[in-house]
């Protein structure tokens, strides 16, 4: 039962002088009675290669042509050779790629370039004297793990779509290989948790990420968990079918939310006709226009108008609001977030987070970016409105009645401007805080200066400032 210890120099060459060199060592310990398949088993399970490709040769002295190892009576012929001359204490590997086909010629034979990642190919005969099926139809098989490191680059992007079956297309049209469609999901799922990792390990991060968080932006750690909260909130109230809330800003959004899903389910006969009223109604600047449309909602279904009085027309309607909304009808960014971040919401909550940082540091620079570049005035959007009621007041007519004070007529309507009072009958000056098409009628007769009666919250220099670095 003696033990004997045998140096394993592998990976190495043979040279013109059957010395073996650019070899690797290691070690292993044998026993003296062993036989062939145990010797090789035992060293391709040290050095971790598949025992096919190992060639066990040994010199007995300097300059003599190798001895293979290859049956039980080469093993006890070593094993005595061994035990005569203590000095013989290496075993000279190299590693032989042979074809499937044991009658074949082609092979390659290649040794490591001492510690380096690169090999040096000893022998290479690439013409195969076996039948092609042979090679090709029965020997290609794929496990999830190479296919994951392969299409793994395709899932960085949360919003490219990318299927098993076109997993199964990729893998057959690059390399040939056939996938059951459980392969390939299983290798997406491999694919996804290498790149995610698993949720469980993302919410152990959050303590790490909102400490870096608050490190970098004071004060960013209380904005987050504040408004984390509250969307947990949201979404347990809306799970829950509540009808009830200590939330006034939620309690709006639900109102608005019902309105929409009351028109989808109580109005549905009609609903192609109310829709495109209600939006006329609820963009309505003055009272009387909004009840002529209110008139027409009415005809349609009578119904309506006691559903949208019981909500309340200050919470949806512009000529009704208690507060001027200049032009913007929701501040409920929540939703513009929704309809961006739908292809993240699968992923870990940290790189959830990350994915939003990046998406609004994208949109900062845009947005900066444009304004910088921009050689005008106020924002493109409000330019744009200039230019288009400017158009319009081409065929109006001005009456003046004091340097303030202007009646324009257009067709038949006739509308009163007071432009040191930013106010105009139509409605639309002091709502929207920038000339209406009145408005521009007398500033164009005058020529005056247009931008002076447009908000300042307009102008460039405080859009800047809305995107300024802190």
């Amino acid at each position: 039962m003696e033990n004997i210890p045998i140096l394993l120099q592998h990976s190495g060459e043979w040279d013109d002088n059957n010395n073996f060199i650019n070899f690797h060592v290691d070690a292993i310990l044998i026993k003296t009675y062993w036989k062939f398949e145990q010797l090789l088993r035992e060293i391709a399970k040290q050095l971790q290669k598949d025992s096919k490709t190992i060639v066990i040769q040994y010199a007995i002295a300097q300059g003599y042509p190798p001895i293979t190892i290859c049956s039980d009576m080469s093993v006890s012929v070593y094993m005595e050779l061994k035990k005569s001359s203590a000095g013989m204490t290496t075993l000279p590997l190299m590693y032989t790629l042979e074809c499937v086909d044991e009658r074949c010629t082609g092979r390659l034979k290649a040794s490591s370039l001492r510690a380096s990642n690169l090999f040096k190919v000893t022998d290479f005969n690439y013409v195969h004297s076996c039948l092609t099926d042979k090679r090709f139809c029965s020997q290609k098989q794929v496990v999830s793990a190479f296919v994951a490191a392969v299409v793994q680059d395709k899932l960085v992007d949360p919003k490219i779509i990318y299927t098993p079956t076109d997993i199964q297309r990729d893998i057959q049209k690059a390399y040939g290989m056939d996938l059951s469609y459980m392969q390939a999901w299983r290798s997406k799922e491999k694919a996804m948790q290498l790149l995610r990792g698993k949720p469980s390990e993302s919410y152990k991060k959050m303590p790490t990420y909102l400490y870096m968080l608050e490190y970098a932006n004071p004060g960013s750690d209380k904005f987050y968990t504040s408004h984390m909260q509250l969307l947990i909130r949201k979404m347990m109230h809306r799970g829950s079918g509540s009808s009830g809330s200590s939330e006034k800003p939620m309690k709006k959004e639900r109102e608005c939310a019902l309105y929409q899903t009351c028109m989808m389910t109580n109005f549905r006969k009609s609903q192609k006709q109310i829709k495109e009223v209600y939006f006329m109604l609820a963009r309505a600047y003055t009272v009387e226009e909004f009840n002529r449309h209110m008139a027409e909602l009415e005809a349609i279904d009578s119904r309506v108008k006691t559903y949208l009085m019981d909500i309340g027309y200050d919470k949806w309607s512009r000529a009704h609001s208690k507060a001027n909304r200049i032009m913007t009808m929701t501040s409920n960014i929540a939703e513009s977030v929704n309809a961006t971040n739908k292809h993240a919401r699968d992923l870990p909550v940290v790189n959830l987070l990350d994915f939003m940082t990046t998406l609004i540091q994208k949109w900062n620079y845009t947005n900066r970016k444009d304004v910088v570049e921009s050689f005008m005035k106020i924002g493109v959007m409000y330019e744009k409105i200039l230019s288009d009621n400017t158009i319009l007041s081409q065929t109006m007519t001005v009456l003046p009645s004091t340097e303030f004070l202007h009646l324009v007529i257009d067709g038949q309507t006739r509308n009163t401007v007071r432009l040191h009072e930013k106010n105009c009958t139509c409605g639309r000056f002091q709502l929207d805080d920038i000339p209406c098409p009145h408005a521009m009628a007398i500033i164009q007769k005058f020529h005056m200066d247009s931008y002076k009666y447009c908000s300042d919250y307009y102008n460039i220099d405080y859009l800047l400032k809305t995107m300024r670095y802190q």
